[in-house]
């Protein structure tokens, strides 16, 4: 269990070349850039879990790895998931999709700068999920969930859940919170609505058994070195966020 403490869980939005991006941000990383992310993470002997792995750790019933990970992919675009997974494959690495249920096989709608980038279908999904590829929720709306009454919350999360599960025939475990943005209604609905995780951003809860409905990720952008990238896959790295994070929840800052 100590080695799921500081743990990192690696965020990505759009995996796509460069020539073929609509707008080129920070939420954009070429292929070949994420071939060699991965490619630290085989030489430095980490190995990518995801949420059934995680949930066999937490109960007893399988070994933490020495070095987990987590990579996960939000908004489950098909360029992402099309250039992700082999990738991902071919290093014998577990990547994560989060899904807007509402959406699926649609324009982007939420991010403006890549506002005609289109997600999976329900044919990419079922074509790509297996034991490398597991699909989770990222809600149904893509709204600021803490804005919503805490009936909206649940009823647009329950449906989310039940939309992928349909698809995929596999258990959804994980809500990841749209921007990041949660509270205390958003954690209480998520568990009411039977998720087991909800994945925040940033949070001053640093390790992942600290709170299971607050879990920090770290977000990787284009303008990542490789050097940035080392940085903040080390368990060093995740402590000090954590630390940062509860000093300005303190004192009030956002």
């Amino acid at each position: 269990m100590e080695n799921l403490k500081y743990f990192p869980i690696l965020m990505y939005h759009l995996i796509v070349e460069r020539k073929n991006a609509r707008v080129w941000d920070n939420f954009c990383l070429e292929p070949a850039e994420l071939a060699a992310q991965l490619d630290y993470l085989v030489r430095k002997k980490f190995t990518a879990i995801n949420f059934a792995d995680l949930e066999s750790i937490l109960q007893g019933s399988r070994l933490c790895p020495q070095k987990p990970v987590m990579i996960t992919f939000d908004d489950a675009y098909f360029e992402s998931l099309k250039n992700a997974a082999p990738l991902l494959e071919a290093r014998n690495l577990k990547g994560i999709f989060s899904i807007v249920t509402d959406y699926i096989g649609k324009e982007n709608k939420w991010q403006k700068a890549n506002a005609t980038e289109m997600t999976a279908s329900r044919e990419n999904i079922v074509k790509y999920k297996g034991p490398f590829i597991s699909f989770e929720s990222h809600s149904a709306k893509h709204s600021h969930l803490p804005r919503l009454a805490p009936e909206e919350i649940e009823r647009d999360m329950s449906n989310s859940k039940e939309v992928i599960e349909n698809i995929t025939g596999e258990k959804v475990r994980a809500i990841f919170y749209p921007y990041g943005s949660f509270n205390e209604n958003v954690k209480k609905a998520a568990a009411k609505a039977g998720y087991k995780y909800g994945l925040a951003i940033a949070t001053s809860k640093r390790a992942v058994a600290e709170d299971l409905f607050e879990i920090r990720r770290v977000y990787i952008k284009s303008s990542d070195s490789i050097g940035a990238f080392k940085r903040k896959v080390s368990s060093w790295y995740i402590y000090f966020r954590g630390i940062r994070e509860a000093v300005r929840h303190k004192r009030g800052q956002p």
